[in-house]
């Protein structure tokens, strides 16, 4: 079903229209989404979790992308977005345990047309092993456990070792930076600073 979102203008304000995500991207309109990264700590130190959006979605099928996101319906609050993370993984959170990093503010070309987005970015911590996660098989694939300190050998290498959990598997595996959803900034960088402050008791600074 094709859902309705609130426009803003280029400033973030809204105009009162409301347009089928669809036209959305085919008009390039400026509408909001909500991310999540998800990190924790366990025996082999800090890590983020990323998400490999499943095949049959209409963008970015099969790409590595961020732990939960989606676009905010018309008439939604921010914080209306933790529904996300409850379909794409089964985790139901409080929004106190939400950290703000702020807003991004995304211009992207895409099959449909242009996604013009105000990413409303969040930190969680949340230790859940992720072979316990319940995933939403139309929107997610896998998930993948991704060691902080592996972050810039992503970068500098263009690829590092990452854990791979999906139907019930777990398995070691290789990821590439060419398999992540296309950013103009170093965004998975960014994230995982904030998540590298927060899990060493560090309230960190918005981000963007």
């Amino acid at each position: 079903m094709d859902e309705l979102l609130d426009i803003l203008d280029e400033s973030g304000w809204p105009t009162g229209e409301v347009v089928a995500k669809s036209e959305a991207h085919r008009l390039g309109l400026w509408h909001r989404c909500f991310h999540c990264w998800i990190c924790g700590s366990d025996f082999e130190g800090p890590y983020l979790l990323l998400q490999r959006c499943a095949a049959a979605k209409d963008t970015w099928p099969g790409y590595l992308d961020i732990t939960a996101a989606g676009h905010l319906s018309a008439g939604e609050e921010t914080l209306d977005g933790l529904r996300e993370v409850e379909e794409e993984l089964g985790l139901r959170v409080n929004p106190g345990r939400l950290v703000p990093l702020g807003t991004r503010k995304v211009v992207q070309q895409i099959p449909a047309g242009c996604d013009r987005e105000f990413h409303e970015v969040f930190l969680l911590v949340d230790d859940t092993p992720p072979e316990r996660l319940r995933l939403q098989k139309e929107e997610v694939e896998a998930v993948f456990r991704l060691n902080l300190d592996d972050v810039e050998a992503l970068y500098e290498m263009g690829s590092a070792p990452a854990r791979e959990y999906a139907q019930g598997k777990t398995s070691t595996t290789q990821i590439y930076l060419t398999e992540f959803v296309p950013q103009n900034d170093d965004y998975l960088a960014q994230a995982a600073g904030a998540a590298r402050q927060l899990l060493s008791g560090t309230s960190p600074a918005p981000t963007f």
